[in-house]
């Protein structure tokens, strides 16, 4: 069994992530861990370094495509496992991750195999974003946030996959600047396959911790999902248009308000309603103690970016210079 980390400047959470996996319920014999890093500049490696002084099954390689798909890639040429696995290095899985995984790929013979996101944060920043990407007002309707039961699901976060997927079906795509897993499951249910989601299997992931970063993120994210979108027309659903959707409606509601005023009347009562049933969910999210107006702007925030980095990937794509960003151990599959 084979775990890929893909990571770069992770010096705040890589220590966390790679003890969660040396304390796995899994066989210890049976389990190696590789760390592709991208060229860290923070002590990233330092820390790696001392950890697999003194535990031979932790590995070190390096990415130089620096892409979390890259490193995955780098990962699965050399690793010796039967069965591959990705994880975050932003991610701490619980103990019986591994363990609980494995089984559930030879019970259903999944192609692929994922669980449930347990967001967590340590600052205000990070509690609020955790709490509006465990919402459906947040994030979409993407199961793997709110499934309490197993079932087979378009796509997992993170994943694992026999070896022998990625012969059947390839690896994952190096063009694409996120949203690698998700193009690969696209491609492994085209093939025939099935992916199946575990309750059972969970990973504790903490958010990016300011809001420039998180905006970043989802804005990386739309760009890497209209790529998908570009290879696999089919892979579209309403979840990933809604933001960019939005954006384009309010601007062109402000716009036409010019040429007519009622127009700003509808447009203003249009973004009331929105930010209404927003604040409503944003209540109903946060814990105690939260503030209701830090959850609400989170998700304005993640619908912005995501709709604005949809429309720009879009206009670079349209304009042939759509590129690849230098990008780090984005969560891979974390739900857009």
């Amino acid at each position: 069994m084979s775990l890929i980390v893909p990571v770069l400047n992770e010096e705040g959470t890589i220590a966390a992530c790679l003890a969660a996996l040396q304390e796995q319920t899994y066989p210890k014999d049976r389990l190696e861990i590789i760390v592709a890093d991208g060229g860290s500049r923070d002590a990233t490696r330092r820390i790696v370094s001392e950890m697999a002084r003194a535990d031979s099954r932790i590995r070190l390689v390096e990415n130089p495509g620096r892409s979390t798909a890259a490193g995955l890639n780098v990962g699965i040429n050399q690793t010796r496992g039967s069965i591959v696995g990705a994880i975050s290095g932003h991610s701490v899985p619980s103990s019986e991750y591994v363990e609980r995984a494995v089984e559930a790929l030879e019970r259903t013979g999944a192609w692929a195999v994922g669980g449930i996101i347990e967001r967590a944060g340590r600052n205000p920043v990070q509690r609020a974003i955790a709490r509006a990407t465990a919402s459906p007002f947040g994030v979409g309707n993407s199961t793997y946030n709110y499934a309490q039961t197993g079932m087979y699901v378009e796509g997992v976060f993170p994943g694992m996959w026999p070896r022998w997927v990625f012969d059947t079906v390839g690896q994952f795509d190096p063009e694409m600047i996120r949203n690698e897993d998700n193009e690969l499951s696209h491609r492994i249910r085209e093939a025939g396959g099935t992916i199946w989601l575990e309750p059972a299997v969970r990973v504790l992931y903490e958010p990016r911790d300011t809001w420039r970063d998180v905006a970043a993120q989802y804005r990386g994210y739309a760009m890497g999902k209209v790529l998908v979108f570009r290879k696999h027309r089919s892979a579209i659903r309403l979840r990933h248009l809604a933001p960019a959707a939005l954006v384009v409606g309010l601007s062109a509601g402000v716009l036409a308000g010019f040429l007519d005023r009622r127009l700003w009347v509808l447009t203003l009562t249009a973004a009331t309603s929105y930010v209404g049933v927003l604040s409503i969910a944003a209540r109903r999210m946060r814990h105690e103690g939260e503030s209701t107006l830090r959850v609400l702007f989170a998700m304005l925030l993640i619908h912005g970016a995501y709709g604005l980095g949809t429309w720009e990937g879009l206009v670079r794509l349209s304009s042939g210079w759509l590129r690849r960003p230098q990008s780090g151990s984005a969560a891979p599959g974390e739900p857009t």
